[in-house]
């Protein structure tokens, strides 16, 4: 990484650079590769030297690309107590068929500028620990099928359900077995923001066994289900996105807003009975 001026520089070839960089590349991808989850996970990094800047480890670009992986947490973080001397202009993230603590996700593409990283440990170890990050611009894509199967698995008072996303609405149609009612039961919603880490149902219409519930059963039905997804809560993205616009058509649910890489969580620990 940068070593293209160095190799100049001294007479070794750009041949031999380009090299470096390559394996580099590959390094810092089968170490992202070592915290997911999955056989069949695939993961590709690039990254593009800063011209004379890359010898004191300026990158234009660098890109991380994953597809079919499964993970409990975020497998990047930043940790501000290590060097900042190491520069990304623009750090860009394409993560695509994977699943985030069970819940299947299409494609998550976010562009962050102006982060920083230990450009000592890069040199040394070939290994990439950011220590700085800007915000950016994101979009998560989720289709109708896999937000049913979450909903399925998050709440426990609905056995069964599916759902369709169309003009802006969710129609969310199962069979529940709630304090108030064991019944089929239909919810038609808007998917909205609930502050930058929630998504919940709102302007919904609630039916049971195809009547219209009654305000107190609705009120109900929409306390269980609110919010649909924690952003923190629920996928422990600790922050990472703040949502501002969610979209419902053709099947796929698209939420946009702002992007950035976590500070790492400090070790939970455990008090001794």
């Amino acid at each position: 990484m940068g070593l293209t001026v160095i190799a100049a520089a001294l007479g070794i070839g750009i041949g031999w650079a380009n090299q470096e960089e390559r394996r580099f590349e590959r390094l810092a991808a089968a170490e992202i590769a070592s915290r997911l989850g999955g056989e069949e996970r695939r993961v590709a990094v690039n990254v593009r030297p800063d011209g004379l800047a890359a010898a004191r480890g300026g990158l234009t670009l660098a890109e991380i690309k994953a597809s079919q992986f499964s993970l409990q947490e975020l497998p990047l973080f930043t940790e501000p107590d290590r060097p900042t001397d190491g520069r990304i202009d623009l750090l860009r993230l394409e993560l695509a068929d994977f699943r985030l603590r069970g819940l299947r996700v299409e494609r998550l593409v976010a562009k962050i500028p102006d982060c920083r990283y230990d450009f000592g440990l890069a040199r040394r170890e070939k290994s990439m620990r950011l220590s700085r990050s800007g915000e950016g611009a994101g979009q998560v894509e989720i289709r109708a099928e896999d937000l049913a199967d979450y909903i399925v698995a998050k709440f426990a008072e609905i056995k069964s359900c599916t759902v369709q996303l169309r003009g802006g609405w969710a129609w969310i149609e199962g069979y529940g077995e709630f304090v108030i009612v064991k019944s089929n039961f239909v919810v038609i919603a808007r998917v909205v923001p609930d502050g930058p880490r929630r998504l919940a149902l709102r302007e919904a219409k609630i039916y049971f066994d195809w009547r219209r519930a009654d305000p107190l059963a609705a009120e109900a039905l929409l306390s269980i289900m609110n919010p649909v997804i924690d952003l923190d809560e629920d996928l422990g993205l600790h922050g990472a996105v703040d949502v501002t616009r969610v979209t419902c058509t053709d099947g796929l649910l698209t939420a946009e807003g702002v992007t950035r890489i976590p500070v790492k969580p400090a070790p939970r620990t455990t008090d001794n009975p």
